[in-house]
């Protein structure tokens, strides 16, 4: 009789499972998606609209793939190796969104000069008109703000205006306001009593004007505003970019996310990604037609205002090339500009030619409409 020697070998089973697999796959998406994020200015939305979307949640997934790499690390698998290029890849792109304080003051070769300036970019939601309880209050506590800072040069964006006494605010602002110069523009007029639109501010005066229509339809503009400075000229553009456009229902769904019923969700995040891709779409176009006529500019530019996309995005590379943001040349912390329920955005802009040297960037803690203000000093240094 034979005698068995030894059992019947069985194929091992992983010690990851299913939920291991799983979570690789989960890794390897992850990290993608979170380089995807870093790296979207490289993708015209025209044409990748979905991939500009990973943009807006790149703190999150920078963070996120931090978490995973330590993970893979503690596993001591080869994985680790993904999450850890990726956050190589991404780190360099912190300094975007992230400025440690090392505010820059006023040199003292240019204590005096007279073209020193303090520009300021603010979107005032219109001057909160539509809180029909506090808009007056809102708009006498903006005008204050105004008052206070006193800038030399003021683009304000969702500018509104009207024949009533209470909401004169073109002819408030220039009696009120050191920069009495102004260049307004009204894409929209109601009744021929109410207008909404764009306005630039000058203390020194304005020898030219233009504007660049995006869409006749919507308040979304740029105008660019020619500024004499004793010898020399500079071109102040303000400009306004194409908005998400949501809702109430949009804005109450992001802040209860995960309370509703699947079948309502399913249908909120349709329309909201519909929102973003058209509007991703739309800024694409409006970004080129602004860095185009920037590259026409026979004088130094400033550019000012409410891009409706992050520093990261396609729409700000576009624009911002060739020329400095006064943010990363002397403002600190994360410089959120957007005060609404999607924390930590900077999608308010000062940018400038390198002829002008920026100091004293800050963002002014007012809550008064759904953006705050920012503002900084610079001077045209000579040629």
């Amino acid at each position: 009789m034979v005698q068995e020697t030894g059992k019947k070998s069985t194929p091992k089973i992983s010690k990851t499972g299913k939920f291991g697999l799983l979570f690789r796959a989960f890794t390897i998406v992850f990290s993608i998606t979170a380089l995807l994020s870093a790296y979207v200015s490289m993708f015209n939305p025209a044409k990748y609209w979905f991939i500009a979307i990973t943009g807006l949640g790149f703190p999150i997934l920078f963070v996120g793939n931090i978490f995973l790499l330590v993970i893979w690390v503690m596993r001591r698998r080869k994985l680790a190796l993904l999450p850890l290029a990726v956050f190589v890849l991404t780190l360099m792109k912190i300094p975007a969104i992230y400025q440690m304080d090392e505010s820059r003051k006023k040199p003292d070769y240019i204590e005096g000069q007279s073209d020193e300036l303090k520009v300021m970019s603010y979107n005032v939601r219109l001057f909160d008109l539509y809180n029909w309880t506090h808009n007056i209050t809102t708009k006498e506590e903006i005008f204050r703000l105004l008052d206070r800072q006193k800038p030399d040069i003021l683009c304000l964006q969702e500018f509104y205006s009207s024949e009533d006494k209470n909401f004169e605010n073109e002819k408030r602002l220039r009696e009120d306001l050191k920069a009495q110069y102004a260049h307004i523009e009204y894409p929209i007029t109601l009744n021929k009593t109410d207008h909404w639109g764009i306005a630039t501010y000058s203390s020194n005066p304005i020898i030219n004007k233009g504007v660049l229509y995006f869409d006749k339809r919507t308040a979304n503009i740029c105008i660019f505003t020619d500024i004499n400075l004793g010898t020399d000229t500079i071109r102040v553009y303000n400009c306004h970019l194409e908005s998400v456009r949501f809702g109430a229902a949009e804005y109450k769904f992001i802040e209860n996310l995960g309370n509703e019923q699947d079948d309502e969700t399913v249908a909120r995040t349709r329309n909201i990604l519909k929102r973003l891709k058209i509007a991703f779409i739309k800024r694409a176009a409006q970004a080129d037609m602004i860095s185009k006529h920037i590259g026409t500019s026979p004088y130094p530019v400033i550019v000012c205002g409410d891009f409706n996309d992050t520093s990261l995005s396609y729409t700000y590379k576009t624009i911002s090339a060739g020329l400095l943001d006064a943010f990363r040349e002397s403002g600190s912390g994360m410089g959120s500009t957007y005060t609404g329920p999607i924390p930590g955005l900077r999608i308010d802009y000062i940018l400038h030619s390198e002829r002008f040297y920026s100091y004293d960037f800050e963002i002014p803690n007012s809550k008064l409409s759904d953006h705050f203000p920012i503002l900084t000093h610079m001077v045209l240094q000579p040629k």
